[in-house]
């Protein structure tokens, strides 16, 4: 192998490395969305459960 394949080689892996660190810190970033998509799904769901239970006080007091 010429020593110009290899430093071609060497950097096309070099590249390659970065990308993989590239997309690491994209899927990071990602995953830290997605923390915040499930907290604020968490508060939705809290506050659904409220509501529901504010409704079937509603009903009660009707039906008095």
């Amino acid at each position: 192998m010429a020593d110009n394949e290899i430093l071609s080689n060497q950097k096309t892996i070099l590249q390659n490395q970065k990308t993989i660190l590239d997309n690491q810190a994209a899927i990071q970033k990602n995953q830290k969305s997605l923390d915040h998509i499930l907290a604020n799904q968490k508060e939705i769901l809290g506050h659904q459960q409220e509501i529901l239970a504010n409704q079937k006080e509603i009903l009660t007091a009707v039906k008095r």
